[in-house]
C-alpha cells in the first residue's frame, strides 16, 4: 500500500502546496508556536511555495471569522500583504467525519469508507442502502468485520462528503500544518487519504 502520510524533515517547501489548517484567532490560545515565527516562515518562503492555502472555519460555514477579518488578523500578526494577495482562502467548516473519529474508528477504515462514498457519489452515509453496504463490504472484504460493524454503527450519525474534497483533489505535493492534530487537521488528512493524495506534515506549526 502506498504511504500517504510523511513528516516534513527538511526545511525546503519549494514547489509545494502549503496548506494551513485553522491557524486562526479563535484557536490562538491553543497554539504551541508563536505567530511571529509562522509569519516569518511564510514571508521568507512564499515565493518558493507553489500554492499557499489557508483552510479555516469561517463565517459561511460556522458563523466564525469572515475572510476579510481573517486576512487582517494574519497581517496584524506579521504576514506581509503580498503573501496574503498570493494566497488562497477556503472556508471549510468541520465535523465531516468527527463521529467516527470520536468513536475511535481506525483512521484507515474511515478513509476507505469516505473514498467509497466519494467514488460512488454518496454524500451522506445515512443514504447508504443495504445494497451499497454490501458493495462496500465486497470492495473492502479484507477489512476486519468488527471494524466494519463499528463503522456502520458510527456512520449512521453521520459521515458526509464535504465540498472541501473537490477543492483538494486539484493539488499535488501537499504539505499540511495547523490543527488541531486530532480534530480539524485530522479531518483534512482523512480527506487526502480518501483521495489517495500523498502529503507531508510540517510539525513546526501544528497544535
Amino acid at each position: 500500500m502506498m504511504k500517504l502520510r510523511s513528516i516534513l524533515t527538511e526545511m525546503s517547501v519549494v514547489g509545494k502546496t502549503y496548506i494551513s489548517v485553522d491557524i486562526q484567532p479563535e484557536y490562538a490560545n491553543g497554539m504551541g508556536f508563536s505567530m511571529d515565527s509562522f509569519a516569518t516562515f511564510l514571508n521568507e518562503n512564499s515565493e518558493d511555495i507553489h500554492n499557499l492555502i489557508f483552510l479555516y472555519n469561517g463565517e459561511q460555514t460556522l458563523g466564525m471569522i469572515p475572510e476579510a477579518e481573517y486576512k487582517e488578523w494574519l497581517m496584524g500578526n506579521g504576514v506581509e500583504s503580498n503573501v496574503i494577495e498570493r494566497a488562497a482562502f477556503y472556508d471549510k467548516g468541520y465535523a465531516f467525519f468527527r463521529y467516527c473519529m470520536d468513536k475511535q474508528i481506525d483512521e484507515s477504515a474511515v478513509a476507505n469508507f469516505v473514498r467509497f462514498m466519494y467514488e460512488n457519489n454518496v454524500h451522506d452515509s445515512r443514504d447508504m442502502t443495504r445494497e451499497m453496504w454490501a458493495k462496500y463490504l465486497r470492495e473492502y472484504r479484507r477489512l476486519d468485520r468488527t471494524e466494519v460493524y463499528a463503522l456502520l454503527k458510527a456512520a449512521d450519525d453521520c459521515v458526509h462528503i464535504p465540498d472541501l474534497m473537490n477543492y483538494l483533489k486539484r493539488f499535488r505535493n501537499i504539505v499540511l500544518t495547523g490543527g488541531a492534530v486530532n480534530e480539524c487537521l485530522k479531518e483534512v488528512e482523512i480527506a487526502l487519504q480518501a483521495l489517495k493524495l500523498p502529503y507531508l506534515v510540517d510539525t513546526r506549526y501544528t497544535y
